[in-house]
């Protein structure tokens, strides 16, 4: 009797082989898209950027853009959505009389730090407006869920949520300028040591119960 197993095996090798081939195409496209809109940032101001821009950039035709993105808007979207993915990555584990505060600073200090030539074009340039409120509302959401766990065994001793969290954001974001426009010889880890040292008691005196 013939050994069907070798047979079977191979037919799923190939269903699964043709299921992700596509999703790789989808996943290359969209790269090369997401690179193209990063480039042509450092180069000029966002609003200037159009899709016909970054099409010839990415080297693919405008069906293909409007296959995947509405517009450059969402795109853009697009782009933070995997910034906030490296921003919100799991923390070691902590003893509770340790937790960590304020856990996205260091993760995103290492981003900017990676990619310098991008945020100092977007941070010293008005042109960069529309993409730094991305951030700003990035940090927001982050920091408000964070709050939230950190106020929630005694909300009656808390300052006024968004005034907390509009002081959290801006003191990074101020942070950030610093060091961008100093260029200092600091590395993300000691820019996150400063940011914690000036913020974190801020938010500890306001929590009775951190």
């Amino acid at each position: 009797m013939r050994n069907w197993t070798p047979v079977v095996r191979a037919v799923q090798e190939v269903g699964e082989t043709m299921a992700s081939t596509p999703d790789r195409r989808v996943r290359r496209t969209r790269k090369a898209l997401q690179d193209a809109l990063v480039g042509l940032m450092i180069e000029k101001d966002y609003e200037a950027v159009t899709v016909q821009d970054i099409i010839d950039r990415a080297d693919v035709g405008r069906s293909t853009f409007y296959t995947h993105y509405t517009d450059k808007d969402d795109l853009l979207r697009d782009n933070f959505a995997g910034l906030r993915s490296i921003v919100e990555q799991p923390a070691p584990l902590e003893p509770a009389n340790r937790r960590r505060l304020l856990r996205f600073s260091l993760p995103l200090f290492r981003h900017v730090h990676a990619q310098r030539r991008l945020a100092r074009a977007l941070f010293g340039r008005p042109g960069g407006g529309p993409v730094v409120r991305q951030v700003e509302q990035m940090l927001a959401d982050i920091v408000r869920a964070e709050l939230a766990e950190l106020f929630a065994t005694d909300p009656s001793t808390r300052a006024p949520e968004q005034a907390v969290v509009r002081y959290v954001v801006g003191a990074y974001l101020a942070l950030v300028n610093w060091w961008l426009d100093a260029d200092p010889v600091v590395s993300p880890e000691e820019a996150d040591r400063i940011f914690q040292s000036l913020v974190a008691p801020g938010i500890r005196a306001v929590a009775r119960s951190a």
